[in-house]
């Protein structure tokens, strides 16, 4: 048991880059215990937990961490809101709880015991944790802003970084967030991948993986096979073969697409989608990213952008070069 808890995974890279699709091909193999949904441990979880006492921060871990085993589709409970295809009511909250609240009975309040009770206490009420199993999966995007924090507690955890075009990543994200702007995501997008490189530097690759999303689209089983190789566990058919705690997945896609498969219609819906102005400001912000990535840069027609846009680029490719010697 020790050993499993004290190998985590965890999937790092920007929303909508393919983390879901990660875990989801990962969730069927027999070896790995993957958490069904977003635990946002280390952004929400953390600071909520700040001075608090040890009963305390088991309460908001009933509430941040392990609420999902509530949600339901014949009676959803308000915080289901956003996510009514799912359903969970096979996994009996209350005992989750009370397994959590097992794991946690010794009165050890450091803060990764918390995210471990809650992992352990969904395997063996779910089943899936079992004499096979060697390592658990935990998913949220931004994972990456803490690897030296993965690694202080976790020594012996693996990161998996998925990247995709920005491009692709910018449309589909702004139907989740109309709000963003061509800008704020390619800085958003250029800070994630960023700290993906530096990850490698600092603790390894055989501690960080840094994948594309487009050459798992393309090649799934050489991608899965580099996973697994990553992971120390045998590569298995089942890794071609997203699912949701051993149920098909319907896929995570901002185009109401519902793939049970791996799929490469995602790649390149850019090119009908994104308008001029957006592609060259995406461009002009993460042209040296990209270029590291292997992503092909395009031209763009300056005559159908107006004076006041050209103007923008400018200064936007000026704060890039200043940003990104």
């Amino acid at each position: 048991m020790s050993d499993f808890i004290d190998r985590p995974v965890f999937i790092c890279g920007h929303p909508k880059a393919g983390t879901s699709l990660i875990t989801a091909l990962l969730d069927g193999h027999l070896a790995i215990v993957a958490y069904p949904e977003e635990t946002l441990f280390f952004r929400r979880f953390l600071p909520a937990i700040e001075e608090k006492s040890h009963e305390e921060r088991i309460a908001l871990a009933e509430k941040l961490l392990i609420h999902i085993f509530e949600w339901n589709q014949s009676n959803p409970p308000l915080h289901q809101r956003g996510f009514p295809d799912r359903d969970y009511s096979d996994i009996s909250f209350e005992a989750v709880r009370a397994e959590m609240r097992k794991f946690l009975q010794d009165g050890d309040s450091s803060p990764a015991k918390y995210l471990n009770a809650t992992v352990l206490a969904f395997g063996k009420v779910s089943g899936l944790l079992s004499e096979d199993s060697r390592c658990w999966v935990e998913k949220s995007p931004y994972n990456e802003f803490f690897a030296e924090q993965i690694f202080q507690w976790w020594p012996d955890a693996r990161c998996i970084h998925i990247v995709r075009d920005p491009r692709d990543n910018f449309v589909s994200y702004q139907r989740k967030q109309p709000d963003w702007t061509a800008k704020v995501f390619a800085w958003n997008w250029v800070r994630s991948t960023r700290a993906g490189f530096e990850n490698v530097k600092q603790f390894g690759e055989n501690h960080y993986l840094l994948l594309r999303f487009e050459d798992l689209l393309r090649e799934p089983q050489k991608v899965t096979h580099q996973m697994t190789d990553f992971l120390d566990i045998p590569w298995h058919n089942n890794l071609l073969q997203p699912t949701r705690v051993g149920d098909s997945w319907r896929g995570n896609s901002m185009f109401e697409e519902k793939y049970q498969r791996i799929s490469t219609d995602p790649i390149g819906r850019w090119k009908d989608l994104i308008k001029p102005f957006n592609l060259a400001m995406l461009q002009i912000i993460s042209k040296k990213v990209m270029k590291t990535m292997d992503y092909a840069l395009v031209g763009v027609e300056l005559n159908l952008l107006s004076i006041q846009q050209r103007i923008r680029l400018w200064r936007e490719r000026f704060v890039a070069l200043v940003k990104q010697p």
